[in-house]
């Protein structure tokens, strides 16, 4: 349907996303966080594909768009759907939080591109762009929850995090040990830059979503 060049198709396409939207905005604080994850998701496709679309006489329902997005990215922040991202905790949840960061990415690229009303909501220090970045590959990629723990094992209790800067540089964030909260330091007086991270040692550990991010870095630059 998505494909389908026929006008029909498209017509019913759009139907069925305002249905979509309507019904996420009616069933929100039902949904559980896998759900709710998966509601995210689908929202990104609709405003890819309504960008390629332009406006069209079956697509004119953006505010209708957008609070979905509002009110689903609302539910999905509450402090009790929020996962363990350390790797001594569960794959399950890594996977729940790692899966938040990379769609994050997503909207904060949109920000980038046109003015999006819900990135609005995000509390990302004034200096950095993109943050944190995804985990690596080899993390993300773990085909069970074996092969998730074999791989963070051999990275140890430390994950390193990256974030994008507002000068489209790489820069390390610090460190989450174990269940310990991630720290963003912003740029202030008395720290007045961060530390540089090579792109060439975390595009070693990336998989094909690094490619969202250069590309975000090169808008910047």
């Amino acid at each position: 349907m998505i494909s389908g060049e026929m006008k029909g198709n498209r017509k019913l396409f759009w139907r069925n996303v305002r249905m979509e939207c309507e019904r996420l905005c009616e069933e929100c604080p039902t949904l559980s966080k896998w759900e709710l994850l998966a509601a995210m998701q689908a929202l990104a496709i609709y405003i890819i594909i309504r960008l390629d679309d332009g406006e069209t006489e079956h697509n004119g329902f953006d505010s209708l768009l957008i609070a979905a997005v509002t009110v689903v990215a609302q539910k999905l922040t509450e402090s009790d759907i929020a996962g363990n991202f350390s790797l001594d905790g569960s794959w399950e949840d890594w996977l729940f939080e790692e899966s938040r960061r990379r769609l994050s990415v997503v909207y904060k690229v949109f920000n980038m591109l046109f003015y999006f009303e819900p990135a609005a909501m995000c509390d990302l220090p004034t200096d950095l762009v993109l943050a944190p970045l995804p985990a690596k590959k080899q993390l993300w990629e773990a085909g069970n929850e074996a092969m998730w723990k074999s791989e963070s094992q051999r990275e140890g209790e430390v994950q390193t995090e990256f974030g994008l800067t507002g000068s489209g540089d790489l820069v390390k964030l610090g460190e989450n040990h174990g269940g310990t909260a991630l720290v963003h330091t912003s740029i202030t007086a008395s720290n007045p830059a961060r530390i540089t991270a090579s792109w060439e040692e975390w595009c070693e550990g990336m998989d094909g979503f690094g490619g969202l991010v250069m590309l975000a870095a090169s808008m910047v630059i």
